[in-house]
C-alpha cells in the first residue's frame, strides 16, 4: 500500500500550483497595464518599483515558508500547542520587521534607486509607485504568517481562497485604475495596497475560523522564550540568507538590464514575468511537498518522507515538460500578452530561448526547496544560494562584457541549475534527521 497517492498528493500540490500562479500574473497583469502606455518608461518603472517591493518582502519571506513548515510538524504530530506557537511565535517577529521597515522608508528608496542607476524619468515613475505601497508593509507580513499557518495545517481551501481571491481583485483594480480612471502608475499600486488590506482582514477571519485559538489562555511565556526565538530564527536566519541572495541576483540582473538601456530593461522584464509564473508554478508544487515533509518530521517517518520525494520528483518531471512545450510553441503570444511596444516586442522575442529552457535547468531546485523548508532544515539551501549566487557573479562579470544581454541571460541559468546540483546532492544528508 502506497504511503502517498497520486490522488492525496495532486489533492494538496494542484490547488497551491493554481493559487501561486495569481502571484505572478497579478505582477504580469501590473506589467501589461504598463505595457499598454506609450512609453518604455512606465514598463521600467512599475518592473523597478515592484523588484524593491520584492527585496523587502521575499528577504523576510520566511516569514510564510517556515510557518508552513513548523506548522505541517505540529499537523503531523497532533500537537494544538505546538500549532498555536507556529503562528504566534512568527507573528511576533512579522509585527517588529513591519515598523522597522516604516521607519526607514525613505531611506530604502534612495539607496535603492541610486543603485539601480535607471533613468531620472523612470525613478520618479517608481519612486510614486513605492511612496504608495510602503504603508502595506504591516499588512503583507501578517498575510504570510497566516497564510503559512493555513497551509501547513492543510487548510487548502482556504489558503486558496486567500490568495486568490486577492491577486483576482488586484488585478481587477489595476485594469480599472489604469485604463478606465488614467492614474497610470497610481493606479497600480493602490490596487495593490486596497488587495493588501483586503488579504489581511480575509486573513483574520480564517484564522479565528481555522485557529480556535483560546486567546485568553495564550501561553505568552513560551511565545516569547528566547531560546525557543533563538532556535526559530536560526532556521529562518538561513532563509533569510537564501532569500538576499535571489534578490542580490534580481537586482543585478535589473542593474545590468539598465546599463544596457530602457529598452532592454523593459525586454528582460517581460521575460522576467513570463519566468515569474514558471517559478510560482513549480513554488506551488514545493509547497506541496513542503507539507508532506513536515507531516514526515511529525510522524518521524522517513518511508513516508522518501514516499513524498519520489511523488514530487515524478510529478515535477511532468509539470517541467509540460511548461517547456507550451511556452516553446506559444511563446510569441505570450510576449505580446504583455506589451505591443514593438521594440520592445522584438527585443523580448530576441531572448526567448533563454527562458524556453528555464524549466529544466531550474525545476529541481525550485521543487526540492519544499522539502528543506518542510523539515526545516535550512542549512543547505543557505548554501545552495550562497554558492549560486557567487556562479551568478562571476558568470555574468566574464560573459556580459562580450556579449550583453545574451551573457546576463546565459549567467541566469547557470545560477539556476547551480540550485537544482546541490539542492539534490544535499538529499541524502537530509534524511539523517530521520535516523537521530
Amino acid at each position: 500500500m502506497k504511503l502517498i497517492t497520486d490522488k492525496e498528493y495532486l489533492g494538496i500540490t494542484i490547488p497551491f500550483i493554481l493559487s501561486t500562479m495569481t502571484q505572478p500574473l497579478m505582477g504580469a497583469v501590473n506589467t501589461a497595464v504598463m505595457g499598454t502606455m506609450p512609453e518604455p518608461k512606465y514598463i521600467a518603472a512599475v518592473s523597478l518599483g515592484a523588484m524593491l517591493f520584492n527585496t523587502i518582502y521575499w528577504v523576510f519571506g520566511f516569514l510564510r515558508v517556515s510557518t508552513t513548515g513548523y506548522a505541517a510538524q505540529a499537523f503531523g504530530a497532533e500537537d494544538k500547542e505546538q500549532g498555536l506557537l507556529a503562528f504566534f511565535k512568527p507573528l511576533v517577529i512579522a509585527l517588529l520587521v513591519s515598523c522597522v521597515f516604516l521607519l526607514f522608508q525613505v531611506q530604502i528608496v534612495e539607496g535603492y534607486l541610486g543603485m539601480i542607476g535607471a533613468a531620472p524619468e523612470v525613478n520618479v515613475l517608481a519612486r510614486e509607485y513605492y511612496d504608495i505601497l510602503i504603508w502595506g508593509a504591516p499588512l503583507v507580513f501578517f498575510n504570510y504568517v497566516s497564510l503559512g499557518w493555513l497551509m501547513g495545517q492543510t487548510r487548502i481551501r482556504a489558503s486558496v481562497f486567500m490568495q486568490v481571491s486577492q491577486n483576482i481583485i488586484n488585478i481587477a483594480l489595476s485594469m480599472f485604475f489604469v485604463w478606465h480612471l488614467n492614474w497610470g502608475v497610481a493606479g497600480v499600486a493602490w490596487a495593490t495596497m486596497i488587495c493588501q488590506i483586503y488579504g489581511a482582514l480575509v486573513g483574520m477571519v480564517l484564522m479565528h475560523i481555522y485557529g480556535q485559538f483560546e486567546y485568553s489562555k495564550i501561553p505568552w511565556d513560551k511565545v516569547l522564550h528566547l531560546c525557543t526565538f533563538i532556535d526559530m530564527m536560526k532556521v529562518n536566519a538561513n532563509l533569510m540568507i537564501r532569500t538576499s541572495c535571489l534578490m542580490a541576483i534580481n537586482n543585478l540582473i535589473a542593474a545590468i538590464g539598465a546599463s544596457l538601456g530602457t529598452e532592454i530593461l523593459a525586454a528582460n522584464a517581460v521575460l522576467l514575468q513570463i519566468k515569474d509564473i514558471k517559478s510560482y508554478m513549480f513554488d506551488g508544487m514545493a509547497n506541496g511537498c513542503a507539507i508532506f515533509s513536515g507531516k514526515a518530521v511529525g510522524k518521524k517517518s522517513l518511508d513516508y518522507f522518501n514516499a513524498a520525494i519520489k511523488m514530487t520528483y515524478k510529478w515535477m518531471l511532468v509539470m517541467a515538460v509540460l511548461l517547456t512545450t507550451v511556452y516553446f510553441v506559444g511563446n510569441e503570444f505570450f510576449i505580446s500578452l504583455f506589451t505591443d511596444i514593438p521594440e520592445v516586442m522584438a527585443l523580448a522575442s530576441q531572448y526567448k530561448f533563454y527562458i524556453i529552457g528555464y524549466s529544466a535547468v531550474s525545476c529541481v531546485g525550485l521543487v526540492l526547496y519544499g522539502a528543506y523548508s518542510g523539515t526545516t532544515q535550512t542549512g543547505p539551501v543557505r548554501n545552495m544560494m550562497m554558492t549560486a549566487l557567487i556562479v551568478f557573479y562571476i558568470a555574468q562579470y566574464f560573459l556580459v562584457p562580450p556579449l550583453g544581454n545574451d551573457g546576463l541571460w546565459i549567467s541566469f541559468l547557470m545560477y539556476m541549475s547551480t540550485t537544482s546540483i546541490v539542492l539534490a546532492a544535499y538529499l541524502p544528508k537530509l534524511k539523517r534527521i530521520f535516523t537521530k
